[in-house]
Parts: C-alpha cells; structure tokens; sequence
C-alpha cells in the first residue's frame, strides 16, 4: 500500500502539473529552440511538474515517517540544488563550466550527508572520487540524452523499475519509495512529452532525473562478497545513457566538433535520419533499454559466471549497433 500510494501520489500531481508547467513556459517566454521543420519552439519547464509531484510525494513519505534519514535530507538538499541550475538553465543558458561548477558542489552535499559508493575493498576517498565522476557524468548524460520527444521520461521509467526490483529484493525502503515516486512523477508527465509532445522537460528534468537516479543508484546495495561481478548493476542499467553519450563525443571529436557544442550525432536523431520515425526511434530505444534493464537482473541476482557471458553479449550488441548507427550520416 505504501508502494501504491507513492505512485499513485506522484502520477497524479504530474498529470496535474505539467499542463500547470506549459502557462509557467508560456508566462515568463521560455521556449525550446525550434526544431527543423516546426514554426516555433515548446514549453519547456515540464522538468517544474516533474520535480514537485516528486518532492511533494516524498515529503509527504517522510511526513509519515515511511523514509527519514541524513541521506534522505542530502537528497533533497542536493536535487533541490540541481533543480535551480536547470532552471537558470533553461531561462538563460549557462556555460557547460559553471553547470559542473554547482553539479560538482550538489554532489558534495550528497557526499556529506553521507551518501557514496560503499565498496568495501576500496578506501573512502576512492568511493567518494567514484561517487564523483558517477554522479557527474551520469546527470549530464541524460542532459544530453533528452533530444526527443518522450525519450528520457521512457528511459527514466525503464531504469527506475530496474533499480526498483533490486530494491524491493534488498528490502531497501528509501530507495525503493525514492524510484516509485520517480516513476510516478515520469509516467506522468509522459502522457504530455510523448510525441508529438506538448511540453518538454528542459534542463531542469533532465538534470534532475539523471542526478536522482545517479544517487539513488549508488545507495543500493548490489555485490555479496561471493559475486562481485554484480557491482556492474547500475553501470548495464544506465549504459544506455551512457553509451549515448560517449557516442557522442566520439562522433563530436571525429568531426573536430568541441565536445559540448550541439550537433545532430546522436543515436536517436541518426535513428530518425535511417528513415524510422521519430516513434518508431524512441520504441527502439526503449526496447533497447528493456534488453539491458533485463540484462542488469540477471547480473544482479545470477551467478558471477553468467553475469560475465551477459557484460560480454551486451558490450557485442552495442560495439554492432554502434558500427551500424555510426555510419549514418547526419547534418551538422
């Protein structure tokens, strides 16, 4: 019941509050650039409806004593912080330098409260550069990711029922109500964002979602001494915004482009260039995402021996459609 209402809590705030987020948009002129082929730009503060049907929710689980904690303040301290540099973001477009700049200072709030990787063969200070780079990176690769209509709330929903399970199986109840509300919240605001979207997300969404997901991920617990290969989880989890984004500084850096400048190289938008549709792209990614979140699993509860064949058939799958999708060529 707790599980449900979380949910339930969650979707229904952002069903509520994402046609709120499109008048915001629309009050203080704060529109996407427009894409090729439309009139104008789209609302862009969905990442607004999105953050308060999350924080509202678990608020309200810790009102009832469901979660409490250090980390659970250093979470929403922190993703309090992420949420104003998104909408700064999105208002007046920073400079990727002062983005890592408060990126790096929000981690660090996490990391005093007490939440960063425990790997018990490691010292401190090498989870904590661990928990640094991890967060980092993976908050702005679903700030990079977030380039269709419905992509990230897709992927965000995928990996949150990954983690989910891992936490339901751990009995890990802060992390388990932080994904469920995460996912309400997504699923949401996903009825507005799926293309043709009416609304997208921003900076402030995306920033969020990647930077929740990130120290959530780290919270979990993963890897008994006698499988150790399990500590891959949330890397195969997440390696689809992951390899998004490496894909596309690779491709970037081949162009002699600067790693933080906008180009149409990623792998969605070369999806679409193939000729499939901006749906049909999406669904690829998503089913693409299911492949890996069930790949996790398996890695997660499985042996070490079938945990390593998995790594090794999903690192052949991506090197396959990396070559493939690679080969497209797209306009600058």
């Amino acid at each position: 019941m707790i599980y449900a209402s979380t949910f339930f809590i969650a979707f229904l705030l952002a069903l509520f509050l994402s046609p709120v987020s499109v008048k915001i948009s629309k009050r203080f002129n704060i529109f996407s650039k427009p894409k090729k082929g439309e009139t104008g730009g789209k609302p862009c503060l969905g990442g607004i409806a999105i953050y308060m049907a999350f924080i509202v929710t678990v608020l309200l689980m810790a009102f009832f004593k469901v979660i409490h904690g250090p980390g659970f303040a250093g979470l929403i301290i922190a993703s309090g912080m992420i949420v104003l540099l998104g909408l700064i973001d999105d208002a007046k477009d920073l400079s990727p330098l002062k983005k890592i700049i408060v990126e790096l200072i929000a981690i660090g709030v996490l990391i005093l409260f007490g939440v960063f990787t425990g790997i018990s063969f490691l010292p401190i200070w090498t989870n904590i550069l661990i928990t640094l780079i991890w967060v980092l990176f993976i908050t702005n690769a679903f700030n990079l990711l977030d380039i269709a209509d419905g992509l990230t709330s897709g992927l965000v929903i995928i990996i949150s029922l990954t983690l989910l399970v891992i936490s339901l199986v751990n009995r890990d109840i802060f992390s388990a109500i932080v994904l469920v509300a995460l996912l309400g919240s997504h699923l949401g605001f996903l009825k507005y964002n799926y293309p043709p979207a009416r609304i997208y997300m921003g900076d402030t969404g995306s920033l969020f979602s990647g930077f929740v997901l990130a120290a959530v991920a780290i919270n979990i617990s993963y890897a008994p001494l006698e499988r150790p290969v399990a500590l891959i989880t949330p890397i195969l989890a997440m390696s689809l915004p992951i390899y998004d984004t490496l894909f596309l500084i690779i491709m970037r850096i081949k162009k002699g482009k600067p790693i933080f400048s906008k180009t149409n190289d990623h792998f969605t938008l070369r999806l679409v260039t193939m000729g499939n549709g901006v749906r049909k792209s999406i669904w690829i990614m998503y089913l693409f995402s299911i492949f890996l979140a069930v790949s996790s699993l398996i890695v997660a509860f499985g042996p070490n021996r079938t945990g390593v064949v998995m790594l090794i058939v999903v690192v052949l799958v991506f090197i396959l459609m990396g070559k493939k999708v690679g080969m497209v060529k797209v306009e600058d």
